[in-house]
């Protein structure tokens, strides 16, 4: 049986890595330079369910490293009975510091959104942690894809957040802007570090993903 993953990575020339940290056996997916990873995997079981966490953009963490989100994540997976971590995120380009990301790094991508919405349907739990700038991206993408929003409300269901907050930027005092929370926001990484994950409520899906 051929791994979904494996499949898109064959079918548009992408390198599949496979490697070992700290006895988890990593995948991950990148192009040609490695500046942009599409799919990172981390599996402490062979069978089993998947917990799939869709980001903002991915940074260092790859078939053989990780990084401290990769690693709360993992913890986040196992706490909700999962056998393996997904990650696929809004932006596939790498960079670990957020500050560097514009506009510009959040242009639809049609090869990222294939791993996002395949990630999606194969997962059985989808936590969504991609802050305010993967929102502003995400947004900006249903003018791309006319199906975004009815592939996420499919999965709807298991759909899992720590939180999904307002945004307090003046710019958006007339149309307000609603986001769920990196795990680990900038101003204090530990917030959410054992804070239990909710499924999001048909109100906030709205809030999300109609504006």
């Amino acid at each position: 049986m051929v791994l979904w993953f494996k499949q898109l990575a064959d079918s548009n020339q992408l390198d599949l890595e496979s490697g070992t940290y700290a006895d988890i056996e990593g995948k991950a997916i990148f192009n040609t330079y490695r500046t942009r990873r599409y799919f990172l995997e981390k599996r402490w079981a062979e069978e089993g369910t998947v917990l799939t966490a869709i980001m903002m953009n991915p940074s260092s963490a790859s078939h053989d490293e990780t990084d401290d989100s990769v690693d709360q994540l993992i913890d986040l997976a196992k706490n909700q009975g999962c056998y393996a971590l997904h990650v696929v995120n809004i932006s596939s380009i790498i960079d670990g510091t957020s500050n560097n990301l514009n506009n510009a790094h959040f242009a639809y991508e049609m090869i990222n959104w294939n791993f996002i919405s395949t990630a999606m349907t194969e997962a059985n739990v989808i936590f969504l942690g991609w802050g305010m700038k993967g929102q502003l991206g995400m947004l900006g993408h249903q003018s791309y894809n006319s199906n975004l929003v009815n592939a996420f409300q499919n999965v709807s269901s298991k759909i899992y957040c720590y939180d999904v907050l307002k945004s307090t930027n003046k710019k958006f005092i007339k149309r307000p802007v609603y986001y769920v929370p990196h795990p680990r926001p900038q101003t204090d990484k530990e917030k959410y570090r054992d804070v239990p994950i909710r499924q999001i409520t048909d109100l906030e899906f709205i809030q999300l993903f109609f504006r």
